[in-house]
């Protein structure tokens, strides 16, 4: 369930992998993940350091968007046929 939030909204454009790329290098974010992995279940359980963690990230969306290129059209139409 995490995983797919945090590919539904950090992977959909070049300013979002951006924030995403600015949001793992937060010292939180690297500990949470690491005890997460090795605990087989989602730590922290920090919610001052939570709340930071958001306005941090959403910062950082805005921030990406802004400074991002654009992404560049993609058509691959046989590709396309193959997974309908």
């Amino acid at each position: 369930l995490v995983l797919d939030i945090l590919q539904k909204v950090f992977y959909t454009n070049n300013g979002a992998r951006e924030a995403f790329v600015d949001m793992c290098a937060s010292d939180y974010v690297q500990k949470v993940t690491f005890d997460s992995y090795l605990y087989k279940t989602v730590q922290g359980n920090n919610p001052l350091d939570d709340v930071k963690l958001l306005f941090n990230t959403i910062g950082s969306v805005i921030k990406g968007n802004a400074i991002a290129k654009p992404d560049r059209t993609f058509s691959n139409p046989v590709e396309s046929l193959k997974r309908l």
